[in-house]
């Protein structure tokens, strides 16, 4: 049985999760070390004594958002259960779109990192390679629905589809923010079905 979390631990995580309502609430440029230590009631001081500066709390910041978001998701082992790959592909992907809308403060700010990274090589770095690990979940999936239907997929490479699967849910992820009020789960699943069961010969 785990041990409990050090106070250093438990301090450090509650002062992210201020950092965190401080930039969903006001976005990024309002991240100061006085606006976080209000919110986490703590000294401005006690936020420098653990994050060092500002940049570093905004660096640490993004690593506590890409843990609590769909890139660090797993694939459930329920998918092991689910004999077509086909399926599996789907109810991975209906995972993570159905994820997005009950989360739409992180993935916002998840975008605001990502403009921020334009001019920060750092979170630049940090975003691409959490942007890949994302991608790379997919590639067992990928993979299986390629090997289950050559004739289908022949010339598609499991890499291929795995970005092509993470696209969907990035290009879900901005519809979320830019119109949430539009955005429909099963109105984006129905279409991505429609366009998987396409005859093969359509999509040459």
């Amino acid at each position: 049985m785990p041990g409990r979390r050090a106070p250093e631990e438990e301090r450090r995580e509650a002062i992210l999760r201020a950092a965190f309502a401080v930039a969903a609430r006001e976005r990024l440029g309002a991240l100061t070390a006085r606006a976080v230590a209000a919110e986490a009631g703590v000294s401005a001081g006690l936020v420098f004594f653990y994050f060092e500066s500002v940049d570093k709390l905004l660096v640490e910041l993004l690593d506590w958002l890409l843990v609590h978001t769909i890139v660090a998701a797993d694939t459930p082992d329920r998918l092991s259960e689910v004999g077509d790959p086909g399926a599996r592909m789907m109810i991975a992907i209906r995972r993570d779109v159905e994820w997005l809308p009950k989360q739409r403060e992180r993935v916002e700010l998840f975008f605001d990192y990502w403009v921020l990274g334009t001019r920060h090589p750092t979170i630049r770095r940090k975003i691409r390679r959490a942007l890949n690990r994302y991608r790379d979940a997919f590639a067992p999936l990928a993979r299986a629905l390629v090997e289950s239907d050559p004739d289908r997929y022949g010339g598609m490479s499991a890499e291929g589809l795995a970005s092509v699967a993470a696209g969907f849910v990035e290009g879900c992820a901005l519809q979320v923010v830019m119109d949430p009020a539009e955005f429909d789960v099963e109105r984006s699943m129905t279409t991505l079905a429609a366009l998987v069961r396409a005859p093969a010969s359509s999509l040459a």
